[in-house]
C-alpha cells in the first residue's frame, strides 16, 4: 500500500511534514499513562502513541497519519537506525493493519441534517474563488510594498513574484525549481492525474540572459541561484513546502490589505503569467508547453485573459519544440451566430 513507486516526490515531502507535525504535537502534550516508553526516538514514540489513541481522529486523518508514519519508520529501518519487532508487534505491521479506532459517527436528526446542509450551501456561496486577474499596476504596487519592508522573507517573496508572474508554473513548482545551464526545471505537480504534459516543467531563459548582457546588468542566473538556495532554507525553516506556501500567502494577504487591493495568492501569479503569454502572442499549444498543460484547451478557458497581462517579447521564453507534438488538441472553436448574436462552440448550435 505504501510503496515508493506509488509516491511522488511531492507526496513524500508532504508525508514527512505530517509525521513531523504529529511528532511535535506528541511532544507538546502531557505524558499519557501508556506504560513504559520502549522507543528512544520521538518519532517512534509518537507512532506508538498514535496507535494507542482510539476515537481521537476521523478515518481520513488516521489514514493520512498512518501513511506518513509508515514512510518515516520504514526509512529508519532501511537506514539501519531502527530494528522493528517481528509479526504483529511490528510498528510497520500495526500502522498498516492495526490502526486506532476512528471517532464514531454522530447520528443527526433529520432537522439537524437539513440545518447542516444549509450551512454548507451558504459557506460554499461565501467561499472566495482564486483571483484570476491582476492589473499590472497592482502587481507593481505589491512588489514595491514588499521591497520597502526590506526583511529577508519579504525580499525573497519579491523574487517569487518575479518568477511566478513570468513562468506561469504552479506554486509548488516555483519553490522547487532548479537551474541547469540556461534551463529552469521543476518536477510537475499534476502529471500523475493526466493534467500535466510531462513529468517536469522546463523553460529556456537564455533570452533574459542575453537581454541582461545587452544592458550590462547583473547576470540573472547568479541572482536566481541565490534565490533557489534561500528557497531551500525557507522551506526548512517553516517545516515543509506546504507550510512555506502558507506563509507566502499570509504575507501576501497582509500586503494586499495594507495597500488596499483585492487579495491575491500564489496561484494568482500563474493566472497573470498565462494572461501575459496570451497578450504576448503565444499560441494555445505554446502556452500549454510553457506551463506544462496536457491540452491546449485548459489555459484558454480556465485562466486569465490576455487584456489583463503584460505584453513581453516572445523570445524571452523558449522551449523544446518537440514538446509541441505532445500537446493534445482539444481547444474549442467559438463562432458567432449572426442571426441571434449568441456565441457557441463549434457553430451556432454548439
Amino acid at each position: 500500500m505504501f510503496t515508493d513507486s506509488q509516491r511522488t516526490s511531492e507526496t513524500i515531502a508532504d508525508y514527512r511534514c505530517e509525521a513531523n507535525r504529529l511528532t511535535t504535537q506528541y511532544l507538546r502534550e502531557p505524558p499519557k499513562d501508556e506504560g513504559p516508553i520502549i522507543y528512544d526516538r520521538p518519532l517512534l514514540q509518537a507512532a506508538s502513541s498514535f496507535l494507542n489513541s482510539h476515537e481521537r481522529w476521523s478515518r481520513s486523518t488516521i489514514r493520512r497519519f498512518a501513511a506518513a508514519l509508515y514512510q518515516e519508520v520504514e526509512q529508519l529501518i532501511l537506514a539501519g537506525e531502527f530494528e522493528d519487532h517481528k509479526g504483529k508487534q511490528s510498528l510497520l505491521w500495526r500502522l498498516k493493519n492495526d490502526r486506532p479506532r476512528a471517532i464514531p459517527p454522530v447520528k443527526k436528526s433529520k432537522k439537524a441534517q437539513q440545518v447542516a446542509h444549509q450551512k454548507g450551501v451558504v459557506a460554499k456561496r461565501m467561499r472566495k474563488k482564486r483571483r484570476k486577474s491582476l492589473p499590472v499596476k497592482e502587481l507593481q504596487e505589491l512588489t514595491e510594498f514588499l521591497r520597502l519592508k526590506a526583511d529577508s522573507f519579504s525580499l525573497w517573496i519579491v523574487g517569487y513574484i518575479v518568477l511566478a508572474s513570468r513562468l506561469g508554473w504552479r506554486p509548488g513548482e516555483i519553490v522547487s525549481l532548479t537551474h541547469e545551464g540556461n534551463y529552469l526545471r521543476a518536477a510537475a505537480e499534476k502529471h500523475t492525474n493526466g493534467r500535466g504534459l510531462t513529468n517536469s516543467c522546463e523553460i529556456d531563459v537564455s533570452g533574459y540572459i542575453q537581454r541582461s548582457r545587452l544592458f550590462k546588468r547583473q547576470n540573472p542566473l547568479s541572482v536566481l541561484d541565490k534565490w533557489i538556495a534561500d528557497a531551500r532554507e525557507w522551506e526548512a525553516y517553516y517545516g515543509g513546502r506546504a507550510e512555506l506556501q502558507g506563509n507566502i500567502n499570509a504575507r501576501l494577504a497582509t500586503a494586499c490589505k495594507k495597500i488596499g487591493i483585492k487579495r491575491v495568492c500564489t496561484y494568482t501569479f500563474r493566472h497573470f503569467a498565462i494572461a501575459s503569454m496570451k497578450a504576448s502572442g503565444f499560441s494555445r499549444a505554446e502556452i500549454a508547453v510553457l506551463v506544462n498543460h496536457a491540452t491546449d484547451r485548459t489555459a484558454g478557458e480556465s485562466y486569465g485573459k490576455g487584456r489583463y497581462g503584460a505584453r513581453r517579447a516572445k523570445r524571452r521564453l523558449n522551449f523544446d519544440p518537440a514538446r509541441l507534438f505532445l500537446v493534445r488538441n482539444e481547444a474549442r472553436i467559438f463562432k458567432r451566430d449572426p442571426e441571434n448574436r449568441n456565441w457557441g462552440a463549434e457553430g451556432p448550435n454548439g
